[in-house]
This record gives structure tokens, sequence and C-alpha cells, in this order.
């Protein structure tokens, strides 16, 4: 303390003078209106540029998780490809029509909350590259939630975070179904609730999309349960341990089912009063 009292006292003067300097530089700003849009222009331009760099620094250290991930997703479409394949069959496997059904856009998330009661996700991706409300966003390890609302270049995504979140979920090995909704607590676990009393669930058992959804695809992974106790007198609430590390997130696909429009239209024109 001693010390810096002394350095205060050897440089008095200059400190007053670089605090002068400070306050006219403020008032000439303040007082100027071309002065204060040229330093504005200057500002923004600057904290842009250091935005930039501070993001760029953080994906360099994500970079390793990022391949990781990556080579992860690229192995297990290699293991389903090659289950098509006759062994010494040089022909391309055949693929089934139910395959052709979705498309994929690669997107990245340019901005988002998880610590909120409705948290959103921005994508880079809008109505100019295709997307539409209520499209499936997913990445390599599993369900994000669903475009909410776009404009010409970007999209908003309601995540399985998010209290207005409900969709279809089933358990992996019994395929019994229910909505998994979460409860606006922590970031890290939803519920999948409706799951009758007597079925048999464990810690440790997969959730994945069911196939009562026109938005997903069957079988995309949810999360692990990581509790099961008893709603009511007639159905469990099981707690969901989700795949998905919202605060890690950096890139997702955006999925379009190609035949959900008909589907919806002739379920509406049958089935719906």
């Amino acid at each position: 303390m001693k010390e810096i009292i002394r350095l205060i006292k050897k440089y008095q003067f200059s400190l007053f003078f670089i605090l002068l300097e400070i306050i006219c530089f403020s008032l000439v700003i303040r007082e100027n209106s071309y002065q204060r849009a040229i330093f504005s222009q200057h500002a923004t331009t600057f904290f842009g540029y250091v935005a930039t760099l501070t993001s760029g620094v953080e994906e360099y250290f994500h970079l390793r998780a990022t391949n990781k991930t990556l080579a992860e997703e690229n192995t297990a479409l290699k293991n389903k490809l090659a289950a098509y394949h006759v062994p010494g069959d040089t022909l391309p496997p055949p693929v089934h029509d139910s395959c052709t059904i979705y498309d994929y856009h690669q997107a990245k998330i340019i901005n988002g909350t998880y610590n909120l009661t409705k948290n959103y996700l921005t994508l880079n991706l809008g109505k100019k590259d295709g997307i539409e409300k209520e499209m499936a966003v997913c990445s390599p390890e599993g369900v994000v939630g669903l475009i909410q609302d776009m404009s010409d270049h970007f999209s908003v995504v309601i995540p399985l975070i998010n209290t207005q979140s409900i969709i279809s979920a089933k358990i992996k090995n019994n395929n019994y179904y229910g909505p998994l909704q979460w409860d606006g607590d922590d970031y890290r676990y939803s519920y999948l609730n409706d799951i009758p009393y007597h079925v048999e669930v464990h810690a440790g058992d997969t959730i994945v999309t069911s196939n009562y959804s026109s938005i997903f695809p069957e079988g995309i992974p949810i999360g692990v349960v990581e509790e099961v106790s008893q709603a009511n007198a007639n159905f469990l609430k099981i707690k969901v341990r989700l795949a998905v590390d919202f605060r890690r997130l950096t890139y997702v696909y955006v999925i379009q089912n190609k035949t959900r429009s008909e589907q919806q239209q002739l379920e509406a024109l049958n089935y719906h009063e």
C-alpha cells in the first residue's frame, strides 16, 4: 500500500494531466454531435473486432472437443452405411425411401440463453436458406429443439430447455412414449411424463424421439433416465439427463420432413373436426 501511495505522489502531475485529458475528451464527445458520431462508429468497430477475436479464441479452445464429436458422428454414419452392404458387393448400398424424406441443413448458433425459463437459440440460417417454422433442430449428440420463428437470414429455436417446449419421447427398450417437458430448473435435466406406473423403467435407460412425431425422425437420442418416481397413482415421473450440453453448443442440424405437410393435410381432412 505504501508503494502505491509513493508511486501516486511521484507521478501525481502526470496522472492529473491524464485525468484532465480524459475529462476534456469526454466533454468534446458529449457536446459535439459530429465527434460523437465518429467516436461511436470507431467504438462499434473496435468492440466488434474484440468480440470477433474473443469468439475465435473460444472456438479454438473447443476445437478438440468439436473434432472429436465430428469424428464420432462420422464413424457412426460409416457403420450405418456398412450395414447396407453385402460382403463382396461393389455396388452402392440400396437406400430405402424412408431415408430420403428428410433434408438436413447445417447451421451455427450465434446467440442464445440457457439460464432462463424461456430460453432460445438464434441460428445463422433463415427463410432464404429453406428454413421453415417447426423444423427439427438436432446436434450430433441429440435433440436440441424446434424452429419457432425466422427472418430472411436468421431463425430462432425453442430448445428443450424452454418451459413451453413439449415433444414426444419414448423409452428405447420398451417403446412406451409420453411428453417430454422441462421444469425450468436445471438445464441438464428434463422430465418424461405420463408413463404408466406399471412400466419398468430403470436409471440408465435411453430416451429417444418417438414415431408419433411428424417433425423429428424416430430414434434420435434425447437423453438417459436419471431417476424414476411416481407422479400419482397412475403415472411415473421420469427425470432425464439430456444428451445435449446446451452450454457448449456451436453447430446444429436443421431437419425438414418433406412429407409432413402431406401427412398433416390428410389427418386434418379425415380425422379432425
